[in-house]
């Protein structure tokens, strides 16, 4: 039988697992499993602000005849966010809840604040269809797998405000 797979958004200190049932995941100035158009990221005067991170990790719902694994993550090009935001990320063996000042900006994704990060951020762009970033894991059951895909957006002063053209992140897997 063929595994049936979902991503999970991973917030708060539970953490609290949200399947991502739409191409919609918003990032936000808050740790809210669906924040909508609230804690919008708001450009600053000087210097860059930040999304909270966001915490991605694949389930499996029904378990595969075999092994899922072979797991992957890329953005879909372009990156349609324009002057003054980046996104950069990288996987995680573990979640860390997102922090930072609700409303104004998420505290910076890096090694110091999150421990289980695997080094430095990346820009996410640099990963394609053609060169996804790898992700540690694979299941033969049907459980939580994998190590976390984690993200966020930085606005520096130089961006122009306004709502973000929606942008796509994917997860890819192989099955056998």
């Amino acid at each position: 039988m063929a595994a049936t797979v979902i991503i999970n958004r991973k917030t708060g200190s539970g953490p609290t697992n949200t399947a991502i049932t739409s191409s919609l995941s918003r990032l936000s100035t808050s740790d809210a499993p669906t924040p909508g158009t609230s804690d919008p990221i708001p450009v600053p005067d000087a210097g860059t602000n930040y999304s909270y991170w966001i915490s991605t990790r694949l389930e499996c719902t029904v378990a595969p005849a075999g092994t899922v694994d072979n797991l992957r993550w890329h953005p879909v090009l372009p990156n349609n966010f324009g002057t003054g935001i980046t996104a950069k990320g990288n996987t995680a063996s573990a979640y860390v809840q997102a922090t930072g000042t609700q409303g104004t900006t998420g505290d910076i994704l890096n090694t110091t604040n999150h421990t289980s990060l695997a080094g430095a951020t990346s820009d996410i762009w640099t990963w394609t269809e053609a060169s996804p970033k790898t992700v540690t894991g694979s299941t033969t059951t049907a459980v939580e797998f994998g190590h976390n895909m984690c993200w966020q957006i930085e606005v520096a002063s130089t961006a122009t405000a306004g709502t973000l053209t929606a942008q796509t992140a994917r997860w890819r897997y192989d099955e056998t």
